[in-house]
């Protein structure tokens, strides 16, 4: 058995089985997660319809860490499609001033993505709604059916979905779980007409199949090349990808590659004075023709000016011989009949695989990265602090 074109028994002998499995069984995944949303078709659409059917509707996407950047991904199509006030905020940002973002007078519906369930943030962040909102609806999207906020259902105002057991990843980083609550994310969001999205999703697959069967190679070269930076460049849904990225190769390299991420247009604005010759950056580039001219105007400017840096580019669209990238993907069939908000779900593999292969390369176990253990599948050493009672 092979994953990453890596043989099972070599990935467990430096620890990173676990990793390179979950990495490679994302695309499968994707359709389970569909049809597992599927047959719970009408009771979702039932329990969604009861808040979006009163007036003034709040809905806020949280998690924490990567769980926090799947709202990041969500929140403009969660706006878009259903015309409701939609705000992504972290559980991190939510514990320490729950006074600034709940709104007692309107209608809530609090989404909560998590792998686990049991982070401490996000279990606080459900009890403190429940006190600063008067008309509270909850959803928990999470992977762990022994987690805590699986367990959430104490009311007809909550509802869990809980995704294939699969997606409950084993190592450090979020994976499969990431990527797989991104897509229940968008199902649910025209859960409605869920059937009509089967097409999109065996496209995601195929999609996925490729960067897994055919880039791998030139994936692991960039990965095992000498560089110290990446940065990762996405626009609109993809920013959160972008960020989630940065995340996923900062973490599974222990912090010795350094990472940013930042909105094509945003990186004009500063941030391009990391690019030197021991940088990689990565484009990820919409299928939204109108974006996609910001974004290759801002590699034609970087090209221009900076010198001796690596890049990558995700997506279709392009003309390589102008661009010249040390390492393109681009999907043999068109993928502009994917809707942009779900180009997310694919374009994070890349980064996936390069933080895999790096922390290999530097010598590191992916399934637990972290020599000093300041990094832990749920974090730990979190106290939460009952609230002023004049606060609330």
């Amino acid at each position: 058995m092979e994953y990453l074109k890596c043989d099972a028994d070599q990935l467990k002998s430096f620890g990173g089985f676990y990793t390179a499995k979950e990495i490679s069984r994302q695309p499968e995944l994707w359709l389970e997660t569909y049809n597992m949303l599927l047959k719970e078709k009408e009771k979702i659409y039932n329990f969604i319809s009861k808040i979006l059917g009163q007036k003034c509707p709040y809905i806020i996407l949280t998690g924490a860490g990567t769980s926090a950047f799947i709202g990041e991904a969500l929140v403009g199509p969660f706006q878009k499609k259903w015309g409701v006030f939609t705000r992504a905020i972290a559980t991190t940002d939510l514990i320490t001033h729950p006074e600034n973002y709940f709104m007692r007078s309107r209608p809530t519906l609090l989404i909560s993505f998590a792998r686990s369930g049991d982070s401490p943030e996000s279990l606080a962040t459900v009890e403190l709604a429940n006190k600063y909102c008067d008309n509270l609806y909850k959803l928990n999207i999470t992977c762990n059916k022994e987690g805590e906020l699986a367990k959430k259902m104490d009311s007809d105002n909550s509802y869990v979905f809980l995704l294939p057991e699969e997606t409950n990843d084993i190592s450090l980083a979020m994976t499969s779980s990431f990527s797989s609550m991104l897509l229940a994310g968008l199902l649910i969001l025209d859960i409605e007409k869920i059937e009509d999205l089967l097409p999109v999703v065996n496209k995601l697959k195929e999609c996925g199949n490729f960067i897994l069967d055919k880039c791998i190679d030139e994936l692991r070269k960039l990965a095992e090349s000498d560089f110290q930076r990446m940065v990762f460049l996405g626009s609109g849904p993809l920013v959160g990808t972008a960020r989630e990225s940065h995340l996923k190769v900062q973490e599974l390299t222990d912090g010795n590659i350094i990472c940013a991420y930042d909105s094509f247009l945003g990186f004009r604005h500063g941030p391009r004075a990391v690019a030197n010759n021991v940088t990689v950056i990565a484009y990820l580039l919409s299928n939204n023709f109108h974006a996609k001219k910001y974004e290759l105007d801002l590699i034609r400017s970087v090209n221009s000016i900076s010198k001796g840096h690596k890049s990558i580019a995700i997506g279709n669209g392009y003309d390589p011989k102008e661009f010249n990238f040390d390492l393109p993907i681009v999907f043999p069939k068109d993928i502009s009949d994917i809707p942009e908000e779900f180009l997310p779900v694919i374009f994070i593999l890349p980064a996936q695989i390069i933080g895999f292969f790096k922390s290999m390369s530097l010598g590191l176990s992916p399934d637990s990265p972290s020599n000093s253990g300041s990094i832990t599948r749920v974090v730990k050493g979190v106290t939460i602090y009952k609230e002023d009672p004049i606060d609330i």
